[in-house]
């Protein structure tokens, strides 16, 4: 397996680093999310009959790391590979039309709202629900954090429609009667939201018709990945943050970067760095298959994250450790990489959950085998 980004991979990343670097911290966020629809960013992997640029999961995934690099919190995970990649999937010609182009313009922000607190949609139906009446709906249930959902104009809401296997995907305007968004503070700053739906009146048109819980599931594990990718770039900064640090840090008449323990313990952080690298680029060749069957890849992303995101929060706080007070200033970006990972567990579910999940899967006799090693 090739470890290296193509040349266009590489162009992409580098425009992307510097502009991370430059315009992006200068910049509010209407106009950061104005110069993302401007490069093109937003409709990276929207088709191209719909104003995208058609590219992959690889290519998302080298964006998603130059961005953590930042990193930049705007919700362009949750739109761009969630929100638009359910629409993609499932949506109808006229949905596609209606919802894309306006997305990879910059003109819209839906994002997906199906996450109950307590609640695994896998086995347990969401106590959102939606009843048909006719050729409409009436959508009533409570989403307690939607990421990114305090600057969105629409959700992808998530609702039962009978058992746990019968699970329904709706597009859902913020301004539609019955709809209640309270804003919530992120620990990163994205804007999360609480959404409330009360009686919320829905036509047929307005339902994902070709969404169920596999097009879900197979979207959560390219953001997943994604995700990952996300906490390399900021993995990668943080190393080269600290070990500059370290080396123009002077006590005692020395830089700190001669103590050969501080040393010993930014080996094995670069050597997380490539860990993490490596695993994500794994998932991304894995999930690019599209003879790998549903199981396969549910576990070969739920252990990625399971890695990467447990190599990401010890990354994060060996690198305010070794900054000293410095590293829990506003001074420094330092403590901002931590709390995007906060962020992003939320976002996605904890190390902890995805290595059961991962468990949970292995094949019948894989312990039995590695037990007799």
């Amino acid at each position: 397996m090739s470890l290296q980004h193509s040349t266009e991979q590489q162009m992409l990343h580098d425009s992307a680093a510097r502009w991370v670097a430059g315009d992006a911290r200068q910049a509010d966020r209407t106009a950061r999310w104005r110069q993302m629809a401007d490069f093109g960013w937003l409709g990276i992997t929207l088709p191209e009959a719909h104003g995208g640029m058609g590219q992959g999961l690889a290519e998302a995934c080298v964006l998603a790391e130059a961005l953590g690099c930042g990193p930049v919190t705007d919700p362009w995970l949750p739109v761009v590979v969630q929100a638009a990649g359910l629409l993609a999937t499932c949506g109808t010609a006229a949905q596609c039309e209606q919802w894309l182009g306006p997305i990879g313009r910059g003109e819209s922000v839906i994002v997906p709202a199906v996450i109950e607190r307590g609640r695994d949609w896998r086995t347990r139906a969401l106590a959102t629900r939606a009843v048909q009446a006719g050729a409409d709906w009436t959508l009533s249930g409570r989403k307690d954090l939607v990421a990114g959902g305090a600057w969105a104009d629409a959700f992808v809401v998530g609702a039962s429609i009978g058992s746990p296997q019968d699970y329904g995907l709706f597009v859902v305007a913020r301004s539609a009667p019955g709809v209640t968004v309270t804003p919530l503070e992120s620990v990163d700053g994205s804007g999360a939201c609480r959404l409330a739906l009360d009686g919320v009146r829905l036509s047929a048109s307005d339902r994902l018709a070709g969404a169920d819980a596999a097009h879900f599931e197979r979207v959560c594990d390219d953001a997943l990945v994604v995700g990952c990718a996300e906490s390399v770039g900021a993995m990668g900064t943080l190393l080269r943050a600290t070990a500059e640090y370290l080396k123009t840090r002077v006590q005692f008449g020395k830089p700190l970067a001669v103590n050969q323990a501080l040393r010993h313990r930014m080996a094995d952080l670069s050597i997380a760095c490539e860990e993490a690298r490596s695993m994500t680029l794994s998932a991304v060749q894995a999930l690019s298959d599209p003879s790998l069957d549903a199981t396969a890849r549910i576990r070969k992303a739920a252990g990625t994250r399971a890695k990467v995101g447990a190599l990401a929060r010890r990354v994060c706080e060996e690198a305010i450790q070794l900054h000293g007070g410095m590293g829990v200033t506003e001074e420094l970006a330092v403590g901002v990489f931590l709390k995007r990972q906060v962020a992003l567990d939320a976002m996605f579910g904890p190390p902890e959950w995805h290595l059961r999940r991962h468990a949970a899967l292995r094949p019948a006799g894989a312990a039995l085998k590695e037990n007799s090693k």
